[in-house]
């Protein structure tokens, strides 16, 4: 990964070397971001047991401040999307009206950034960006994400032409700009998600090798908390079905075996250790099914479902 970025910077030092200044440094601070989106990600890898950690802490003053700005995300991100936000402007000029250095809109630009930052942010705040976990984005969040980009850029519109009479400005750089910020806010946010699943996943290849069974909602629930929860040591191996529809169908990278009738030899071949059954929705012969194949196997045989119970309170 480290040759990877020396590499993606030496090619981005021959490419700004024959750009205007502008280009040049908006390619470097979009390289910037990058790199920080993934120190951040680093940031959260657990390298230390907990007591090491703490002397690490008051021995060393560079990983102490490390490990304190970590939990400032809040931070980072107004940071980050306050560049988003430059950049999406910057590029919205540049594809409508051109270089800056032919167009003579480089005074128009720089007198609204400011304005548009401190709009669009506020939007964003209003609408609930920054509430969300980044390793959780989803559907839900790409329409928050639309309603404050949205409501950014009519707030930033009407500040423009209440300001400067819309005078010398373009409607389609606003329009632009928009589309280009919600890509970039998107993206940036589903980058934890990406690198989740190009990096490494530490000790990936212990744990005990698991099953599990039922290939619907609740089996890809259960995969993603056992991804998400590395400590619980699970090797997730696959999926088991009885949907003959599902067989050989692949779930987060994980295949969809058939249960029918050759569950023990998989078990076998497999090495599995446990199985866990996702939904209580499985009928109560299959599971009698199971329990026998599991003891004659020497394989356990647990229940991983979300309850909720009612509570006494006295």
């Amino acid at each position: 990964m480290i040759y990877g970025f020396a590499a993606a910077a030496g090619a981005l030092s021959i490419v700004v070397s024959a750009l205007e200044i502008t280009q040049s440094l908006a390619l470097i601070v979009a390289f910037t971001i990058i790199l920080a989106i993934l120190g951040v990600y680093l940031s959260k890898v657990k390298v230390y047991e907990d007591n090491q950690e703490e002397l690490a802490s008051r021995n060393n003053a560079v990983f102490a401040f490390i490990v304190n700005v970590s939990y400032k995300r809040r931070v980072f991100e107004v940071f980050l999307d306050a560049f988003l936000i430059t950049l999406s402007y910057y590029a919205a000029y540049l594809l409508v009206l051109g270089p800056f250095e032919s167009s003579g809109n480089w005074d128009l630009f720089i007198d609204t950034l400011p304005l548009l930052i401190v709009l669009k942010l506020f939007a964003l705040l209003a609408a609930g960006v920054y509430r969300g976990l980044w390793r959780y984005t989803g559907l839900s969040d790409f329409i928050t994400f639309t309603k404050g980009i949205v409501s950014g850029s009519v707030l930033s519109v009407v500040a423009v032409l209440l300001i400067y009479r819309f005078q010398n400005f373009s409607r389609a750089v606003f329009i632009v700009d928009g589309l280009i910020l919600l890509f970039a806010i998107v993206g940036s946010r589903l980058t934890f998600r990406l690198i989740r699943e190009v990096l490494p996943i530490a000790h990936i290849n212990e744990g005990r090798r698991i099953l599990i069974y039922g290939a619907g909602d609740g089996g890809e629930m259960v995969l993603r908390e056992l991804r998400n929860n590395p400590s619980w040591n699970y090797r997730p191996i696959g999926f088991v079905d009885d949907d003959p529809l599902k067989k050989d169908k692949m779930i987060n990278g994980l295949r969809v075996y058939d249960s029918n009738g050759a569950l023990a030899d998989l078990c076998e071949e497999k090495d599995i250790q446990e199985i866990l059954v996702s939904s209580n929705k499985i009928p109560a012969e299959t599971i009698r099914t199971l329990r026998t194949l599991c003891r004659e196997s020497n394989i356990e045989l647990k229940r991983a479902e979300l309850r909720i119970e009612p509570m006494d309170f006295e």
